[in-house]
Order: C-alpha cells, then structure tokens, then sequence
C-alpha cells in the first residue's frame, strides 16, 4: 500500500512574502504537484505582514493555481491570538477560536468565509491558527458549510462531529519513504512559504523528483469522505500502534 501526501501552505494572504511565495509556487508547478492553500480572510498580523500595500494580484494567482487543481482553504478569519486556550489538540499556548463563546466563534468563520466566496472561492476546508479549536469551532465550521479541517494526527483521515479530518504530522518532505509506503496513510505536510529556504527547497524538489509521491487535496477526499475514513481492520490496528508512538512524542 503506498503512502500518499497532502501538501499544506500555512499564512497564505495579499501580505505575504511574494518572492518566496512564487518561488515555491514554481517548484510545485514544475513537478505538476497540487497544494492546499490556507488562506488568512482579513490578515491582521503584523508578524506575517511582508508586504504592507498587498498584492493587487493576489486573486488572480490564487484563481490560476486553483485551475491547475490547487485548493482554497481557510486560515482562520484574521489571525489574531484572542485566547490562550490550546483547545482539542492543546499543542500551542494560543488560538484565534479554542475558548472563545460559540457565536463569536461562528461570527468570524461566516465573515472569514464571506470574504472569500465575495472573491470567488468556495473554501470547504478549514485551518485553525496556532492548531488550536474546539467543539464550539467544529460546530460552527459545520454550521457554515464546511465540510473539512485539517489537523491532528492519524494514519488516516477520520470523520469527527460531521467533518473531514485530515490529520497533520510532517512539516517537511519525508525521507523514510519505504517505511511510509509499507504502513499507508495519507500524510499532511505543512508548510510555511516565508519560512522555506534553500536547504527546504532542495528537500521538496528531490523528494518530487526521486519518489514521484502520489498527491491529492483535501477537497479531493471530502468527496469521498464515508470512503477515506472507514475504518478496516488494519487502519484500527496500524492507527493504534501510531496514536501510542506519536502521542509520546508530543509529551517528551
């Protein structure tokens, strides 16, 4: 059973670093390898703020990735740490929605969405900031429409409180790839395009060039959701094993 991959670009707004943003969008372009893109609505963090006057273009790069089979997905509404509550995952000290009441957090998500379909985009995927949601963020994203989110760590994707869940454990390109084929799963890789240098670069293009990875998005498997998640014999046994190993490595 082979692995196959998801790549995921975290900080995605008119405010990105432009150069380094192309310069990655080009090495996937190259090798003909589709991403998620995690679009920040109304970014309003001045840590990711490259470019103060925005990108006049950045639909229109954003549209023409998207015809090459890319997906629009949603980074939260702005960014903003509002909390410090790690929520279901508890990984970070920080969240934009994990212990927030249920309507504020409703609010932003229909805002955040709003923005983006007034440009054209049906996201159905949702990436929280900082990892951190919580039941009262589930309800709401599927309130709203969505149909996917993007976090947590598994073997394979899961259906929780009516949603997609496409777990998250690499953030950069394997190399243990026989030991990933043998097991299976479908893997997320989270990337940070302000933050990919050369060394990364030169990890993604040989991982494209020598293991030709088998691709898809998360938009790809939530239409196909009730498939992706059944849980075989084998996915119960693999996960179990995964889950114990993973979780340790969290806590260490």
């Amino acid at each position: 059973m082979k692995a196959t991959f998801i790549f995921r670009w975290d900080d995605i707004s008119p405010f990105q670093d432009a150069g380094k943003f192309s310069r990655l969008a080009e090495l996937f372009v190259q090798y003909h390898i589709p991403a998620v893109l995690g679009v920040i609505p109304d970014n309003r963090d001045d840590s990711i703020r490259f470019n103060p006057s925005g990108d006049s273009d950045f639909t229109g790069r954003l549209k023409a990735l998207e015809k090459r089979g890319w997906e629009i997905a949603m980074h939260g509404y702005r960014h903003l740490k509002h909390t410090e509550d790690g929520g279901l995952l508890g990984l970070n000290r920080a969240s934009e929605f994990a212990g927030r009441p249920y309507e504020n957090q409703a609010a932003d998500i229909g805002q955040g969405k709003k923005l983006l379909t007034d440009s054209g985009f049906e996201p159905i995927t949702f990436i929280a900031p900082w990892h951190a949601y919580d039941h009262n963020t589930l309800r709401a994203l599927a309130e709203s429409g969505f149909k996917a989110f993007s976090d947590g760590w598994s073997l394979y994707p899961t259906m929780t409180a009516g949603l997609l869940q496409a777990p998250v454990i690499l953030w950069s390109a394997p190399t243990r790839m026989k030991m990933l084929n043998r097991l299976g799963g479908i893997y997320t890789i989270c990337l940070h395009p302000h933050l990919a240098g050369d060394d990364d670069l030169g990890q993604l293009e040989r991982f494209f060039r020598d293991h030709r990875p088998e691709v898809v998005t998360i938009k790809n498997l939530a239409g196909q959701a009730e498939a992706v998640s059944r849980k075989t014999m084998r996915k119960r046994v693999l996960e179990g094993v995964f889950a114990r190993l993973y979780t340790r490595r969290w806590d260490e």
